[in-house]
């Protein structure tokens, strides 16, 4: 008998920033909101388990834009047990934005997300080279 292995590959496709704030995800939203000319709003929290079967519960608030159908969603990192992403434990937030390609508006959003004094360091990530990209799967 023939057997066949099925592999599932992912597209992580999708601009990712991490950011150092260290204040509540409602009120960087608002600085955000505020600065960018977002409507950044509260959906459902990504839910994941961890080893013991713990739910985990992080934060996520999501823009959408129909014009170029850009979408913003901005992530907490630290769970109610846990890191989304736990090799990035310094990063407070991400700022995942698909359909965002070119350079020049990451790096001008970039800029403006910087320019929050709130903000300590934002910074561009790679999510093809993080060893939990799955969780930012959802």
């Amino acid at each position: 008998m023939n057997k066949k292995i099925l592999k599932i590959e992912f597209s992580y496709d999708f601009t990712l920033i991490g950011i150092i704030a260290p204040i509540k995800d409602y009120r960087l939203c608002w600085f955000l909101n505020n600065e960018l000319h977002f409507n950044l709003e509260k959906t459902d929290d990504i839910i994941h388990s961890n080893a013991e079967n713990n739910e985990i519960y992080f934060s996520r608030y999501t823009y959408f834009i129909d014009e170029g159908e850009i979408e913003y969603y901005l992530l907490t990192n630290r769970g109610s047990e846990g890191y989304l992403i736990p090799e990035h434990k310094e990063i407070d937030f991400f700022l995942m934005i698909h359909n965002l390609s070119y350079k020049s508006d990451i790096d001008q959003l970039l800029s403006r997300i910087l320019n929050i004094n709130i903000i300590q360091t934002a910074l561009l990530l790679n999510a093809n080279k993080l060893k939990s990209k799955e969780n930012l799967l959802f």
